[in-house]
């Protein structure tokens, strides 16, 4: 019985397949059986006009775009070779606001001050007036050059112990502090990533480490907008100084190719 029902089975089964046609394309567009209408090729597509908003004030920061590098001070009297903050007469000289595009900074142009080191003591901190990150590895462990630049100053000064102050051409200076030796002298050219001086404690400290600051034009703000204490790296941000009646006021913002835009499609 079943072999007779799975006979039945196979015939109908041919017998469908028998009454379907074949269907074959031609080059004059007609199929068998059936007419086929190809659409016009010169159909009009919608046109559409874009446009890219980018937030006001990063508008603002973006007319003019930033240079890495400023015309610095770079002779020295007596008391910029003895103090930690001292103002550059040529910046803020034209205009009241300057813009370092840290994006523009390429890798072996800036080194972070002691690899591999941990932040035991950061900005502010819980002291509220620390002016800078304190950074520790080891005893005598090298201090590196964070960009080209300057030896404004390098000796002892109160409670930082033996320092030195670098300043930079990109118009930043960078400080180092509690050395237990130094490796350049005051009015010495530097390359970034090239040392500077040994890990000590000498001055103010409890432990052996890196009191690091950064400065521009005498004032101090939070490493932690120069460099990721983390991963050791630059950060992709655009900081914008702007000289106010009595202090400089640094922003930390994002650059060009991290704002976020919207994308607007009209017809």
């Amino acid at each position: 019985m079943l072999k007779r029902l799975h006979y039945i089975y196979v015939f109908g089964l041919i017998g469908v397949l028998s009454d379907c046609s074949l269907v074959r394309t031609s080059t004059s567009g007609n199929v068998s059986g059936v007419s086929v209408v190809y659409p016009a090729s010169d159909i009009d597509l919608p046109s559409a006009h874009f446009a890219f908003y980018l937030p006001r004030i990063a508008l603002a920061e973006l007319e003019a775009p930033a240079s890495p590098l400023f015309d610095i001070t770079e002779d020295f009297c007596a008391f910029d070779m003895n103090h930690i903050s001292v103002s550059d007469p040529k910046l803020f000289k034209n205009d009241e606001k300057m813009s370092i595009d840290l994006t523009r900074i390429r890798k072996g142009e800036y080194s972070f001050p002691l690899p591999g080191a941990k932040v035991i003591s950061s900005y502010a901190g819980r002291r509220k007036n620390h002016s800078g990150t304190d950074l520790k590895t080891f005893a005598n462990d090298t201090i590196r050059a964070a960009f080209d630049g300057i030896v404004r100053m390098a000796k002892p000064y109160y409670a930082y112990g033996n320092v030195i102050v670098l300043r930079h051409f990109n118009g930043l200076e960078t400080v180092y502090s509690h050395n237990s030796k130094h490796l350049i002298k005051q009015g010495e050219y530097v390359k970034a990533g090239e040392p500077v001086a040994l890990v000590g404690r000498t001055g103010r400290a409890t432990t052996e480490h890196l009191h690091f600051e950064v400065r521009v034009n005498g004032q101090h703000f939070n490493p932690e907008f120069l460099f990721d204490m983390n991963a050791q790296e630059l950060q992709s941000k655009r900081l914008v100084c702007t000289q106010g009646k009595n202090r400089i006021i640094i922003s930390s913002m994002d650059t060009f190719s991290n704002l976020p835009f919207m994308l607007n499609a009209s017809n």
